[in-house]
């Protein structure tokens, strides 16, 4: 009884650590990304016409 609470213990253990492993990797890659292109304008994207405007019908 006690080796299988062990073994649930551990297998819960190990997936935590798992998550929060990826938890941290996907912040630090967050906050490397944070600085922006040089040469690359922030702001509107491009105009494509994919979309009409909805002013007029």
């Amino acid at each position: 009884m006690l080796a299988r609470v062990w073994d649930v213990v551990k297998a819960t253990l190990a997936v935590s650590a798992l998550i929060a492993a990826a938890l941290v990797s996907a912040d630090k890659l967050d906050r490397q990304r944070t600085s922006p292109v040089p040469g690359v304008a922030v702001g509107e994207p491009a105009i494509t016409g994919a979309i009409t405007p909805a002013g007029r019908p």
